[in-house]
């Protein structure tokens, strides 16, 4: 941990450095469909994939669907009756149904609707109709297909490959160090919502990953701002990355946001937070420890975002589908209360959170149409306020093998 508090340290240094000028980043890679290929095959079916929370699943025969048509699978996840977490495919071994239909539930079994071919919770196929018409057939050697799945905190990802290059915990270093022991699970799902939008994946997460657009995006929701910026501390994590993000001192609330203040120390945007939350107290978060913080968003490569607040938590996933259409699905956390007074704070927080999300969503697909046009060449971008975007997208190019070795104006 101290290593790897050091290095962040560091980074935050280097990156407070003067300007060396704007960076050009190339659109090319946000509308090619063969660019796009080449990521589905040389980056999303070498990493590990962040697909959902064990809390989903307690209990012996639960599972959830998860759709990863960048992959161009679907897969489930299932607790077995030996309360093992296990990821298979989708799919029947007999002749390639899709297995489970519900995008979530319990059973104890998983049957075909087309011939019904039988399976356990644990993978095993267990039932073959008519089986004496399969002579020679193995059940043993015919389970469902199984992915690789691993735990983190709590997070559950999976890997294409049964046998990864790198575990999980080398995959996350050092987010992995930052965050162990983080009380996730004091937190509660609170509200989620979804969309497809007709964007690329990455031209979606660039507006997730700077706060230079909140002076006009926001500037019905976060007024304040646009009197005062602040510029968030921005750190590369190796391949992941990390936003510290701040609130004017003078903020003035509204009625019902000085209400939902004054009722729940925890309420979103409020800065005169208690020092007894553990998030606040958390050695990773607020590192430069400023009494404006507000919340810190860990970037998971590929297409995780994790906000970290007091008492809060949100969770972004963008899920590319084709070069055009991004599939993005948002989960809304709390920390667990008793208090009504805090509940109504919360409630406040979470229309809050809907309301600047949308207004997040307002700009997306008009970029990516527009940067179809092809007209525009490359992204001229600040060195300090949109730096995670040039890290990111460099990221991505180093595994497509395409990462370009100046792009120049």
């Amino acid at each position: 941990m101290d290593q790897e508090k050091k290095s962040i340290e560091e980074t935050r240094i280097q990156l407070s450095a003067p300007s060396l000028g704007p960076s050009y980043v190339p659109v090319e890679p946000n509308i090619s469909a063969l660019y796009f290929e080449d990521e589905r095959s040389r980056l999303f079916k070498r990493v590990w994939l962040q697909v959902g929370r064990v809390e989903a699943i307690p209990n012996p025969g639960n599972y959830f669907v998860s759709q990863l048509e960048v992959l161009g699978a679907s897969v489930f996840v299932t607790r077995g009756r030996d309360g093992v977490l296990r990821a298979f495919h989708n799919l029947c071994r007999h002749r390639g149904n899709r297995l489970v239909k519900q995008a979530e539930g319990s059973a104890k079994a998983f049957s075909c609707g087309f011939h019904g071919w039988t399976y356990n919770s644990e993978g095993a196929l267990v039932t073959i109709p008519l089986e004496r018409e399969f002579r020679g057939c193995d059940k043993a050697e015919l389970g469902l297909i199984p992915l690789a799945l691993d735990v983190w905190e709590g997070f559950i990802f999976v890997h294409l490959n049964i046998e990864p290059e790198e575990s999980l915990r080398d995959y996350l270093r050092p987010v992995a160090g930052l965050l162990d022991g983080f009380p996730f699970v004091e937190m509660e799902l609170s509200g989620w919502w979804s969309a497809r939008l007709a964007s690329n994946w990455k031209t979606f997460q660039d507006a997730f990953i700077e706060a230079y657009h909140v002076l006009a995006v926001h500037r019905r929701s976060i007024p304040d701002f646009r009197l005062d910026p602040i510029v968030p501390s921005a750190q590369p994590l190796g391949r992941h990355c990390k936003l510290t993000y701040y609130q004017n001192m003078h903020h003035e609330p509204k009625p019902a946001e000085a209400l939902a203040f004054k009722l729940g120390s925890s309420a979103f945007l409020n800065i005169d937070n208690t020092n007894d939350l553990k998030t606040r107290q958390w050695p990773s978060l607020n590192f430069e420890r400023r009494d404006n913080w507000v919340f810190d968003e860990f970037v998971i490569f590929p297409n995780f975002h994790l906000f970290l607040g007091d008492g809060w938590m949100l969770c972004h996933e963008f899920w590319p589908v084709t070069v055009d259409h991004t599939d993005w699905h948002v989960k809304y956390y709390q920390q667990r209360t008793t208090s009504p007074a805090v509940r109504i704070a919360q409630e406040y927080s979470k229309v809050a959170m809907r309301d600047a999300i949308r207004e997040d969503l307002s700009t997306i697909e008009n970029t990516h149409a527009a940067q179809r046009s092809g007209v525009m060449p490359f992204m001229t971008l600040s060195s300090s306020l949109e730096s995670l975007i040039v890290h990111h997208h460099g990221v991505v190019a180093d595994y497509v093998g395409t990462r370009p070795t100046r792009v120049e104006p």
